[in-house]
């Protein structure tokens, strides 16, 4: 009698766990694409460049309204035969009890140089304030070699510039 008890308790189980599964939503994914530009950029560099901004972004929406957002962004710049691409990827995490702080945890901004190394690295985990416009509370991580962006805009120049 205990053994069909005990059965009839782990069916019951089987069941809730069941149902219970088969109510909740599953995620909605939306991929969304945007390119800005080309534009001309001539307040970098002592000439002017092409840039162009391709940014892929996956949002996933839960059940409960927290969002994921993957983010990944394609910066490319050319000018005199030669082009420099930048790549990011990072995550903004939503949730829907305060939708207006995001976390925001990858990196914001990744640079390579062929032959030169990371030249510039921004990444880590920060939160941001989207109604105040406000990053709240830094957590950035690893910097790279000339992690002031100035140094990244000599190096867009430098990497652009006319051959002599």
């Amino acid at each position: 009698m205990q053994k069909l008890a005990a059965i009839a308790v782990a069916l019951f189980t089987v069941a809730l766990v069941a149902a219970a599964n088969a109510s909740a939503a599953a995620p909605t994914r939306i991929v969304s694409l945007r390119t800005l530009g080309p534009f001309v950029v001539d307040d970098v560099c002592q000439f002017p460049f092409v840039q162009t901004v391709e940014r892929t972004r996956t949002t996933t929406i839960f059940d409960n309204g927290d969002e994921k957002r993957h983010v990944e962004l394609i910066v490319t710049a050319s000018a005199n035969g030669k082009t420099w691409i930048d790549r990011d990827a990072y995550n903004v995490f939503v949730g829907a009890a305060d939708p207006s702080l995001w976390v925001v945890t990858g990196s914001f901004t990744h640079t390579r140089v062929a032959g030169s190394g990371t030249i510039l690295l921004q990444s880590g985990r920060i939160v941001y304030d989207a109604d105040a416009d406000t990053i709240v509370d830094p957590h950035e991580g690893p910097r790279g070699t000339g992690a002031d962006p100035a140094a990244y805009d000599a190096a867009v120049c430098a990497a652009l510039a006319p051959t002599a």
